[in-house]
């Protein structure tokens, strides 16, 4: 008997345990199985399966628990549909360490390749590097569940090729972590004489999504780091949701100068600076940027820069920024036009559960926050996921006091997604 039979059947009679249900129903779901993946345990092997992918190989590379020294040996990946994952499911199983002599640990310069569950760690540039090659577009881009610690210059870069004719779109980047240490801190200013050095970091690229991402660190006594997230060049249509910031320099940026983005949704993040490390910035810059969407976010500073929210330049109009919850000003500059409304720039550090970490949640009701927000259209959850609104009205900032019911607990991202869950289902994470 098949398993969507066995389901059908379960529905009369006797009752049965729940779980074999859901193991029946897992079953059924799952598609057709495929080549299996092939599993490596050297950086030889690692190297080998690649190339072997590329060349028409099998496309699904699992690399079992350990430290990959690198030395200087670089992932390019060429194929569409190509997956590299750790076999756990567990990112800190499985760490790919660059020893700052791997230029680019993954370049991927084919649509429709995954990076999942694993550990990169010192590249001399860049850990993924995602770009289009001439004569070809580069789309679906997946990066999930990935930690990054100690990038050389930009954690992950998108880049069009060189004649800025074809383009990296649609890509995800999803439950990471991604971080700057001190030791790596003092590396990329050896390196770039320079603070050269942010998380996300994209050219002329549309439709990206960066949701459910921790990203802290990226600062230097020396000079302005980059953004903890940043869409520019052109860039248009970025989704950019439910992540937290932890100590950057600056938080998220669209746009730079007249190097614009066009469109785009900056929602339902939080982004905490602690003290100043001598350049502190903004939380939120829009920089000819128009159409821009920035609402419920939360932005808490703990140094004195006085702006929470920038929108500058003479190209950004058409902009909304509304229920946005800071203790900063929301300001625009070299004439600028948005639409602000409902947003409040007077947020005290007892209102939230543990700001100095970072965890911009509500501790309570507060005044002209809860139930006070303006109701957008697309606006349905909030920082957790959990539905709006979860009172009377809409609540300000990125959190949604739902009482009675506690946030999910702050986390730095996914660490691993269940091996078995992965078994049932089929699925590549």
């Amino acid at each position: 008997m098949g398993a969507l039979s066995l389901i059908h059947t379960m529905g009369s009679g006797r009752s049965r345990p729940a779980w074999l249900f859901f193991l029946l129903l897992a079953l059924a779901l799952r598609p057709q199985p495929g080549p299996a993946a092939v599993t490596v345990s050297t950086v030889a092997g690692l190297r080998q399966a690649v190339d072997q992918a590329n060349a028409g190989g099998d496309p699904d590379i699992l690399l079992q628990n350990g430290v990959y020294h690198l030395n200087g040996v670089y992932l390019r990946i060429t194929r569409n549909g190509v997956t590299v994952r750790s076999a756990s499911g567990n990112r800190e199983d499985v760490t790919l360490d660059g020893d700052y002599q791997t230029t680019e640990i993954f370049q991927v310069v084919a649509s429709n390749v995954t990076i999942a569950d694993l550990t990169l760690e010192r590249a001399y540039d860049h850990p993924i590097h995602v770009m289009a090659t001439d004569g070809h577009n580069v789309t679906g881009t997946r990066i999930d569940n990935v930690h990054i610690i100690d990038p050389g210059q930009q954690a992950i870069k998108i880049n069009p090729d060189s004649s800025r004719s074809h383009t990296v779109d649609h890509g995800t980047v999803r439950n990471s972590l991604i971080e700057l240490t001190d030791s790596g801190r003092a590396f990329v200013w050896d390196r770039n004489g320079s603070c050269y050095t942010g998380g996300i970091d994209a050219h002329l690229a549309t439709g990206w999504t960066i949701e459910d991402n921790v990203i802290r660190g990226f600062w230097c006594s020396g000079g302005l780091a980059e953004h903890g997230i940043h869409f520019w060049s052109d860039s248009r249509d970025t989704l950019v949701q439910r992540n937290r910031i932890i100590d950057c320099d600056r938080g998220i940026g669209f746009g730079l100068g007249d190097s614009g983005h066009h469109g785009g949704i900056i929602r339902n993040n939080m982004i905490y600076h602690p003290q100043d490390h001598g350049h502190s910035d903004v939380g939120i810059g829009l920089e000819s940027a128009p159409g821009a969407r920035v609402y419920n976010n939360t932005i808490f500073f703990d140094h004195d820069y006085p702006n929470g929210i920038e929108y500058r330049f003479p190209a950004t109009s058409s902009v909304l920024i509304s229920n946005n919850l800071t203790n900063r000003a929301i300001v625009p500059r070299d004439s600028a036009t948005a639409v602000v409304s409902h947003n409040v720039r007077t947020a005290m550090a007892n209102w939230f559960i543990a700001p100095d970490r970072g965890d911009l949640h509500l501790a309570g009701a507060v005044a002209g926050v809860t139930d006070s927000g303006l109701e957008i259209s697309g606006l349905a959850d909030d920082f957790d996921g959990q539905p709006r609104p979860g009172g009377s009205g809409i609540d300000i900032g990125a959190d949604e006091l739902v009482p009675g019911l506690p946030p999910n607990p702050p986390d730095n991202g996914r660490a691993a997604c269940p091996p078995m869950l992965l078994l049932l289902l089929g699925t590549r994470p």
